[in-house]
């Protein structure tokens, strides 16, 4: 079946469209014309005049959203995952890594089940899932943030091939803090095995984060957060994320995790194609002040629009990708699209996060406030407003 959708504008990390008309046949865009006022709409036609027409964001760090945990999912009650990928399609996020905490091992197999389950299926709604993102449990306890630091353990090859034997292919990127013993032998196992190793939740010098980009360290997990900050003789594991051009950064521009200025900052420093959009949502994400729930064993409690511990530590985000967007405002919509959908596209190794023919037709509609009306995943609808 092909199906047309034409926006009154839209854009993608490489440029900026008056007037797109999409043409999508199973599942993947076969053709970007521009309608003109002589245009006349066929059945089934999506009319969007009046609205922007961008990539599908892609969160590649997520716990959950809509007071639903991710990691409470089980392959016979997928329920808390699916409704994870509906309230993110409802806010532009088009596909997903379902990211876990750090917790006994039998937990994040459990995980890695139900995504491999899910994977297999075709839910009708709800952005699409790509896979986990295991933040931890190989990280330092010295900057654990909100990771529970009774499971944290060294890193260790042999014990993660053991551990993900039956799961490998689901997971597609791994957190860890390459100082700790061990790191280096993970480091060259993952790389071999095509999973992004991502720096995060570490007291790394700059000098330890060089050596693990020699080893295959591409992507830094949440920067500014809990790893070693910019300083004038030790440029750390932020100087080593802004300067070294391996390296993608994962940004939580909510303005409580990071200032605007520095999200600001990190941009000019490594440039649009540097940077990617992360929600770090947690179950808190979309729901009232003083709702509480917990992450692994620790309770959270939203306020003040953040999710905090009782020793009020940041815990994850209440962010959601649109948010994100928006706040991003003084950077055009081109390198905006870029950061939200074609650098974490591109992290993957996916044909996603453009409107060009031949990549995936996934994309999502917003009006002029900046909500979001639809939302697609391979040209299917998966999310209307209405």
């Amino acid at each position: 079946m092909i199906q047309r959708t034409l926006a009154k504008y839209g854009a993608d990390a490489h440029g900026e469209y008056s007037n797109p008309m999409l043409t999508i046949e199973n599942g993947r865009i076969i053709c970007r014309e521009t309608w003109t006022a002589a245009t006349r709409l066929q059945s089934g036609d999506i009319d969007a005049r009046e609205w922007l027409m961008l990539p599908g964001f892609i969160d590649i760090h997520i716990h959950g959203g809509a007071g639903y945990n991710i990691m409470a999912a089980t392959r016979q009650s997928p329920d808390p995952l699916l409704k994870v990928a509906d309230h993110l399609s409802s806010h532009g996020v088009t596909s997903f890594l379902a990211t876990t905490v750090t917790a006994p091992w039998e937990n994040l197999q459990q995980t890695m089940d139900v995504v491999q389950t899910v994977m297999k299926e075709t839910p009708s709604t709800g952005a699409g899932l790509l896979g986990c993102h295991l933040e931890g449990p190989y990280i330092n306890p010295k900057k654990k943030g909100a990771q529970p630091e009774a499971f944290i353990r060294l890193p260790n090859a042999d014990e993660f091939l053991e551990k993900t034997e039956g799961n490998l292919n689901v997971v597609k990127i791994v957190t860890l803090a390459p100082e700790m013993e061990g790191a280096e032998n993970l480091l060259r196992a993952l790389t071999t095995l095509g999973i992004v190793p991502s720096i995060g939740h570490t007291d790394a010098s700059f000098a330890q984060i060089e050596r693990a980009v020699a080893l295959g360290a591409r992507h830094v997990t949440h920067c500014f957060n809990a790893m070693t900050g910019l300083g004038s003789r030790e440029p750390g594991v932020v100087g080593a994320a802004m300067s070294i051009p391996e390296l993608t950064a994962e940004l939580i521009w909510d303005n409580i995790h990071v200032h605007p200025a520095s999200c600001r900052a990190l941009i000019e420093a490594k440039g649009p194609e540097g940077v990617l959009f992360i929600s770090d949502g947690i179950p808190g994400a979309g729901m009232p002040d003083g709702y509480s729930f917990s992450l692994g064993d620790i309770p959270v409690t939203v306020q003040g629009g953040a999710a905090r511990l009782p020793d009020g530590v940041l815990a994850g985000s209440l962010l959601t990708l649109d948010r994100a967007f928006e706040n991003a405002g003084i950077f055009s919509l081109s390198n905006r699209s870029r950061m939200a959908s074609y650098n974490p596209a591109k992290a993957l190794g996916l044909r996603k996060g453009l409107l060009t023919p031949g990549w995936d037709a996934d994309f999502t509609l917003m009006d002029s406030t900046g909500t979001v009306q639809s939302s697609f995943v391979m040209g299917r609808e998966v999310y209307r407003r209405d």
